[in-house]
């Protein structure tokens, strides 16, 4: 097994969505319903076989301030597309038509945020599952993350560091992995020794 981390890291890197608009210099990342800002990229290098089997896969995120009450339902989807690009002259047309996978996982929660502190997703083993099973993926490719509001309750939202809040504390995909071709090479070599 390894276990990969890529951060968010650049400013174009991630960005949100609120009503009419797109923008990638906000102050966070809003997951759930605030009202206007709702749903929200971001885009990671993932160093990760295609075809590998994955054990584990979630995203840390930062409190960017201190939230409660209510519930935030979400879900994330990865953008289906091979190396998708940045964000940077996206508007919410733009963002609004980047192909959501037909893969997707509900994130519905009511913990509460204490600024500073870090908090884990929801487990999305089989998102990236899906990801690197697709035809086009290849390893040190990247992929664009997307969490949409799923009828969150009214102002139940968190708010989490995006890269302009704080670079050392904008989202961070952690992937664990079993390397298929690698067993399948060391497999090879073991009967050609035989």
């Amino acid at each position: 097994m390894a276990t990969v981390t890529s951060r968010v890291s650049a400013s174009d890197d991630d960005g949100i969505r609120y009503g009419s608009t797109f923008s990638t210099t906000e102050s966070g990342l809003y997951i759930g319903n605030d009202g206007a800002w709702n749903d929200f990229g971001m885009r990671f290098t993932l160093n990760v076989a295609a075809g590998a089997t994955i054990t584990a896969a979630s995203i840390t995120f930062t409190a960017n301030a201190n939230q409660s009450g209510d519930t935030v339902r979400v879900k994330i989807y990865y953008e289906d597309t091979n190396n998708p690009g940045d964000f940077s002259g996206d508007d919410a047309a733009a963002f609004d038509a980047r192909t959501r996978s037909a893969a997707s996982v509900d994130w519905d929660f009511t913990t509460d945020w204490v600024d500073g502190t870090e908090y884990e997703s929801v487990d999305i083993t089989s998102l990236i599952q899906a990801l690197v099973n697709e035809a086009y993926w290849s390893s040190g490719e990247h992929v664009v993350i997307i969490v949409e509001d799923d009828g969150s309750d009214s102002s139940a939202y968190r708010k989490a560091d995006g890269y302009d809040s704080d670079s050392a504390a904008a989202p961070l995909l952690s992937v664990t992995y079993a390397d298929t071709t690698v067993v399948t090479a060391a497999m090879d070599t073991y009967r050609r020794r035989r």
